[in-house]
């Protein structure tokens, strides 16, 4: 049964993404952020934006483990607990001890605040994936370290959010937008957007959109950086949804989570793009 469970996972790995993956990945993303919420609030952890801050260096933590895989340091069979989705889950049960951990320590008085503890873990654990990269980029033939890349992408994504977030704070007048998960939320699907641009536009090495609506879009343009279009036409409708949802009652700790989760598939997707470039595997 485990090799058929392998075989599967191997032909879903070296296909592109359907409709039904796409759907499929979305149902688990919903299904974990549920599973999630109910934990947290079993434990009687607050929700707050500190909080789902310091959780996104479990984002990109979970994000440089999926490019560890993709330099085939991992043996067989481990590496397919490495891949989308179940990378995620499993930087979802790691998040979920440190925060457990650190509130613990909080409970007994050893720290002022289990925050800055959950974040410190996150941050250490991203700092060694980093490293371990950055060692097999310049220890490895045909593999590199071109910090270059770092330069132009994310400094095209932080000049489009800029642009964006300036527009819809002085000429739309939201001045919501300046809240740190509404900017956290474009800066990581501008990112994103940034990353696939470079990587199919400009790269050296041949990348694909797996993506069935970002394929479509590029085939239709005839560039991948129209996935900024793509972001437009969905992040700045979904923020003045999401902050009109905001202000029902009893809302804010959904709020905070939804927003948490379209982080999610933007930086993750995001750091992997960049990572694999400035290593040109």
């Amino acid at each position: 049964m485990f090799e058929d469970i392998y075989s599967w996972i191997v032909s879903l790995e070296a296909s592109n993404y359907t409709v039904v993956q796409t759907i499929l990945y979305a149902l688990l993303v919903l299904l974990g952020l549920y599973l999630l919420y109910r934990w947290i609030r079993k434990v009687n952890i607050e929700i707050s934006t500190p909080l789902m801050l310091s959780a996104l260096t479990y984002v990109l933590f979970g994000g440089l483990l999926r490019v560890v895989e993709d330099t085939g340091t991992i043996p067989d069979p481990w590496w397919i607990l490495f891949i989308t989705p179940q990378v995620y889950i499993l930087t979802l049960i790691f998040g979920m001890l440190a925060l457990f951990v650190s509130y613990l320590l909080q409970k007994k008085k050893v720290v002022l605040s289990y925050i800055p503890v959950f974040a410190g873990i996150g941050t250490a654990a991203s700092v060694l994936a980093f490293l371990y990269l950055m060692w097999f980029g310049i220890t490895n033939a045909g593999a590199t370290v071109d910090f270059l890349i770092i330069l132009i992408v994310v400094g095209i994504a932080a000049a489009a959010t800029a642009l964006l977030w300036a527009f819809l704070r002085y000429v739309c007048r939201w001045q919501y937008v300046s809240h740190p998960m509404y900017l956290a939320l474009i800066a990581s699907h501008f990112l994103d957007s940034s990353a696939t641009g470079y990587a199919l536009d400009l790269h050296p090495i041949h990348y694909i959109e797996q993506h069935v609506v970002g394929s479509g879009l590029i085939e239709f343009t005839g560039t991948a950086y129209s996935m900024f279009l793509l972001k437009l036409v969905v992040l700045v409708p979904s923020i003045w949804v999401l902050e009109k949802f905001r202000h029902e009652e009893g809302m804010e700790t959904l709020w905070q989570l939804i927003i948490f989760a379209m982080i999610v598939v933007g930086l993750g997707p995001g750091v992997r793009d960049l990572l694999r470039m400035v290593l040109w595997i």
